[in-house]
Order: C-alpha cells, then structure tokens, then sequence
C-alpha cells in the first residue's frame, strides 16, 4: 500500500522521489534496494530516484530536487515549460547560494538566487527571457520576444523592468532594440527583416504594423492611405487549410477595395531591393508621391 501512494506522490514530480520522501512515506532503504535490482526504480543520483519511463520532465523536476528548497528551474526551461522553446538538453537549474550539486552533463546548476513558482517551480518568463538574451543570436531573440508578448506571456515593459533590475547584462542594448521592435508591431523575423532591409533604407513609408484592417483579420503590414497590405511569409507556399486561409482573407480584403501583397523570405531577404521596387511601385499606383531611394545593394 506504502508503495502505491509513492508512486502516486513521485507522479506529481515527473516521477521522480528522493530518499528522505520515500522514507516518510514508508519505503524503506531495503525496499529501495530491492525495487532497483528488479528495475522497477532507476537511481538517478545518490539520495534520488526514477519510478517511471526516463523524460525530460522527469530530469527537470530531478534537478529542482537535486538543488534543494531554493531551487527553481531557469533560462531554456523555463522558457520550454512555457512553450516558448524546446527542452534543453542540459536543464539549467538556479540553487541559490548552496554548494555541493554534483557535477552532471544533465542539468547546469547555477549558483545564483531566483525565485520561483508553478510545478515544476521556475523562474518568471521575463527572467528566463532576459537570462538567455546573453547568449541567443538576435533573430532567435527576436523570434521569442515576439511570441511571448504577441501570445501575451509576458509585456514590453515587464521585460524592461527586468533588464533594468541586472546590472551586469551581456547583449543589453541589442535585448533593449529588440523589445523597443516588438513594442513597434514587429513580432517575427522577417516582419524584422522587411523593415530593416526593404522599407528603411529604400525610404518607403511607414506602414501599420500588426494591423486590423477590418474585422478580426490581423496583418503584418497596412498601409492604410494607400488601401495596400504587404505579407511577409518564411513559407514559400500555403497548402491545405494555411492556403484556404489566406485565400479567404485576401479576398475579403479585396472586396473592401484594399490589395495585398504576399513576400516570402527569398524576396525579404536575397533580394530585399527588387521588394522594395515593387512596393514602392504599388504604392505610387496608389497615390503615394514619394519616391523610393537607393540603397548600398541597390544595382546602378
């Protein structure tokens, strides 16, 4: 009967029991014993055991009770808890300012103090964000900022806040520019890649970004005194129900009077001033006065 009830506490942590939780809950060291030579347990550290199939889940909660009662998990765990990013092969986990964690390829354990919350615990998003932002490159940054305040996760200023509490911080000013684009509208990639490399420095105006033109239908970019959409797409073709989407929405534009035009990353990026010939191009058909200007890459 003691056995049972173990298994069922181990389940709500991934699986995983320490020593001293079994033995207050009546399994004893013979027992333990017993029940890893048959395989039924897996030890996984001196003083922690498995009970179930091997996951990261289970190593994570592992870890936190590795740690002990300061630990919480950090950084890409966080963030995948959240479903912000995958697992991390090697769970970093906080322990605040205790010694002694054992040295293990499977968790990263950081002697620094965090707080936590949930099950398992971990840190805040805006912390995990801010933790990784040392070292992501800018387009995965960019990529996890905009979806964690686009799926309202977490808020521009809440990372600020954040960024502004450490005073030691690697990449500040790139986290900083990146937050101060999400704020902007810009929520992936290449909605980034279009407004560095197609929009400013051909001199094109400024659209709204992330924009209703009507109904509930949300866009990358409007112009909206020019009745134009412009789509940026990392795929290059839409199949199945993504197309039929698209389809439906264009066509609801374009019987409110408003076009749309649909760029992909080859035009984004590897030819970013052909893009921004053809846009301008839609806009002065439109009405726009302005003319585009030529940029370094632009051909003479």
């Amino acid at each position: 009967m003691a056995l049972q009830f173990v298994q069922r506490y181990a389940t709500t942590q991934g699986g995983v029991i320490t020593a001293s939780g079994a033995d207050g809950l009546g399994v004893s060291r013979d027992v333990r014993h017993r029940l890893i030579e048959e395989g039924t347990w897996r030890r996984l550290t001196p003083g922690v055991f498995a009970v179930s199939p091997d996951s990261w889940l289970q190593r994570a909660w592992a870890g936190v009770l590795i740690g002990g009662p300061e630990a919480v998990l950090g950084g890409e765990a966080a963030l995948a808890l959240s479903g912000l990013a995958p697992e991390p092969q090697r769970v970093p986990v906080f322990i605040g300012r205790r010694a002694g964690c054992p040295d293990d390829r499977r968790w990263r354990f950081v002697r620094a103090t965090r707080t936590g919350s949930g099950l398992p615990p971990r840190t805040g998003l805006p912390e995990a964000i801010i933790d990784v932002g040392g070292q992501w490159r800018p387009d995965d940054l960019l990529t996890l900022i905009g979806s964690a305040v686009s799926g309202r996760q977490t808020t521009p200023e809440d990372l600020r806040a954040e960024l502004g509490r450490r005073t030691r911080q690697r990449q500040r000013g790139l986290i900083s520019a990146l937050i101060n684009e999400v704020e902007g509208g810009t929520t992936t990639v290449l909605e980034h890649h279009y407004r560095r490399d197609v929009e400013l420095p051909h001199g094109l105006p400024p659209p709204l970004r992330q924009a209703k033109p009507i109904g509930t239908h949300r866009v990358d970019n409007y112009y909206e005194k020019f009745r134009l959409i412009i789509e940026v797409d990392g795929r290059a073709t839409h199949v199945g129900l993504a197309a039929a989407v698209d389809m439906r929405r264009d066509n609801d534009h374009m019987a409110h009077g408003i076009s749309t035009l649909r760029f992909t990353w080859t035009h984004v990026v590897r030819e970013p001033c052909q893009t921004a010939r053809t846009v301008a191009a839609a806009l002065t058909r439109a009405g726009w006065t302005g003319r585009p200007r030529l940029c370094p890459r632009c051909p003479r």
